[in-house]
Order: C-alpha cells, then structure tokens, then sequence
C-alpha cells in the first residue's frame, strides 16, 4: 500500500504532466502551490553515510568517472566496481545519469544501493523530476516510476564534508520534449577529506547534449565562475560527461548542417575531430585552460561512447534518403563512430603515470589515466559509456 507520501508525489508528477510548455506552467496556481516543494526536491543533496568505511588505497587517490546509462544494468555494475582490477580499487567514483525510483532500473536507489555494496559514502544530486518511463522500450516495460528522479552522484571511502548542488544554465528545455522532465543540467560540488586532513573538491558534472558547443561553455562557464568565488582555494578534480560531441543538436537545421559537416570530411578525419573535440571544436576546454585546469595529462585518446550511426538520435530531423548516405560511408568502419565525451580536469593537483607511487599497505601501483573500454557482463554492456580512470597524488 502506498504512503501518502508516495501518492502526493505521484499526484504532483501528474500535476506537471497537465502542462505543455514550461511558460504555461509558470503561470498556473498548481505551481504557485507546488513551486517551494519543488525547489526542495530538486535542490537538496541527498547524502548516504555507512559505517567501517575504509579506503583501498591510502598512498595516493584512484578515481573513476563513469555514465551508468541510468544504472539500468545494475547486478553488472556492482560486479564491475568489485571485479575489475583497476575500477575496485577506485576509492572516489563520479557517476553520471543516475537514477532514484525509475521502473526502468528497478525502481531502486542507485547511489544508496551501490553504496551499500561497495562500502562507500556517497552523495546524490538530482537534477530531473521524470515525467515519462524514458525512452524507446523503457516505456513499454510493465510498472511505474516511483520518486522519479534522475540526477549525478558521488561516491567515496574517504568522508565527504559537504555537499551543494550548482544549478546550471538552461541550454535545451526537456519539459516540452518527448522524454518530458522538470529540472535542470547540474553540477554536485563535494568537499573530500583525504589522508593526512588535506581537502580536496570533487566536482560531477553531466552537460548538456542538446544544444551547441558554445551552450555548453556557458555551463562550463558557470560551473568554474562559481568554484573561483569560493573563499576557500582547495585542490579541485572536475568530472564528467560534458558531451563533447563537438555537433550542435537539438533543431532541424543543426541536424542538417550536421549531417553536412559528416558528409564532407572524410570518415578518418571525423573520427579524428570526435576524438579530439578540445582541438578548437568545443571552446571549454578553453576556458578550462584560462582558469588553469589541465586535462591533456588527465585523459587518453580513446572514445567513451560508441555510436551506431544508423540510431543516431537526431536522424529525423534530416531527409530518410540521406541515412543511406551516411551508413554506406560508415559501413568499412561497421557503421560505428566513437566520441570522446567524459573527461577529467583538475587544478593544484598533479596526476600520477605508471607505477610511479606503490601503496605500502595494499601494494596497489598507480596506472596512467585510461578509458576502460568493453565492460561486459554476462555478454552484455554494463553501460553505453565506458568509464575512465585517474591516479592523483595526495595534495601536499
């Protein structure tokens, strides 16, 4: 039997569900009344402290940045955090695309669960109030969502001091979209405490993928503008997918101009700019070198998201006949195109190489930061992302 807890968000989902566009939501007496449950929904951190909590490694920090496609995969998820031999030993694990009571993954609390099962503290952060089961076969799946909420976690071994959530600016409006959602792009902005008392800021991210390169930046933008306005100058590592898919998207004529762009440029010169979206195509990266963050070091080259370009997202937008176009020029390459979308960037921080630090007591050696590629379980792909790893060496 539901609480009445449960059927008065289910009723304030409905609620919302009434309106087509967000203007007209604005000026309607159901959200003069429901306006300040809202904000407090959506803008407060959600925070999930475990006992015995222990790091793995203590002589230097391993960190994972991983889009979870939702946590739908969740059992392949635990085993890949538990198993792999580079991503169990992670101690600090941004997570994007995070669910909290979707059907689509069970209903479950992801961060709580994943912190339960992996012996960590962590913090969630939403950023959408879902009005819709998803997309595609999620919303043929019998059940319904229950908090439906969506948003970026962090998770660590080390304590979490505090935790706040950055709202960011407003690039593509999902309220009146097909996948119809309330809310905001965020970042989740965390105070660590690390061996020895040093303070570091982690900051998860997840940008917009609707809307232009230079959107983007302006979120970018708003996320280091309010890093540097802090009293306090710490240590920051920054995470995340930041969609670096170096198209603009969201419209027709960007999908056309897109599809003209691919068209083009060779197949080798394409997979080339994905790879490399810092090389003029997506100015935040500028923008993270004028405030002095370094991420060439902090990442490789490989992509993160492989793309089959025959359901690429945008395709109806262009002309049917131009899809046999862009699949017969693909097809040498199996009709798969990879991006380079999730990153990490750090300022006073320095990232460690190969075996340059060996932890005394696990004996653990630090890696070269590295994608992950091809995280199966039971033949299937844990997510459609892959995550990445970084060793940072304790700030002095």
């Amino acid at each position: 039997m539901c609480s009445e807890r449960e059927i008065a968000h289910a009723d304030l989902i409905r609620g919302l569900k009434r309106f087509a566009t967000r203007r007209a939501l604005s000026r309607s007496d159901f959200y003069r009344r429901h306006v300040g449950r809202l904000r407090a929904l959506l803008e407060t951190v959600q925070w999930y402290v475990n006992d015995g909590v222990r790091p793995r490694v203590r002589a230097f920090l391993r960190a994972v940045q991983w889009n979870i496609e939702k946590g739908k995969n969740f059992d392949g998820l635990v085993r890949a955090l538990t198993t792999h031999p580079l991503l169990r030993e992670a101690d600090l694990i941004f997570l994007n695309e995070v669910d909290q009571g979707m059907n689509r993954s069970g209903n479950r609390d992801i961060t709580a669960d994943l912190c339960r099962c992996l012996g960590m503290h962590g913090v969630f952060a939403p950023a959408y109030l879902e009005l819709t089961k998803g997309v595609g076969v999620e919303r043929e799946l019998p059940g319904e969502n229950t908090t439906a909420l969506q948003g970026n976690a962090i998770l660590s071994r080390h304590p979490i001091r505090s935790a706040r959530i950055l709202s960011l600016p407003q690039c593509f409006e999902y309220f009146e979209f097909s996948e119809k959602r309330f809310g905001r792009r965020i970042a989740v902005v965390a105070e660590v405490e690390l061996p020895g008392g040093r303070t570091m800021r982690a900051v998860c991210t997840h940008l917009e993928t609707r809307t232009t390169p230079r959107g983007r930046a302006r979120q970018m933008r708003a996320i280091l503008e309010a890093l540097d306005a802090e009293s306090v100058d710490l240590p920051v590592l920054l995470a995340g997918d930041w969609n670096t898919s170096t198209f603009a998207r969201g419209t027709r004529w960007r999908a056309l101009c897109s599809l003209m762009r691919i068209l083009l440029s060779s197949a080798e010169r394409m997979q080339r700019e994905l790879c490399h979206p810092d090389h003029g195509r997506e100015p935040l990266f500028d923008l993270l070198r004028q405030r002095g963050y370094h991420y060439r070091d902090w990442n490789d080259e490989t992509p993160t998201h492989v793309l089959p370009v025959e359901v690429a997202e945008d395709a109806h937008y262009v002309p049917k006949f131009s899809h046999a176009w862009v699949i017969r020029k693909y097809q040498p390459y199996g009709c798969r195109i990879g991006l380079r979308l999730d990153w990490f960037a750090a300022r006073n921080l320095r990232v460690l190489g190969e075996g340059e630090v060996q932890d005394g007591e696990s004996g653990i050696s630090s890696v070269r930061p590295q994608t992950v590629s091809e995280v199966t379980d039971q033949g299937r792909p844990v997510s459609d992302h892959a995550p990445i790893v970084v060793d940072v060496a304790l700030p002095s």
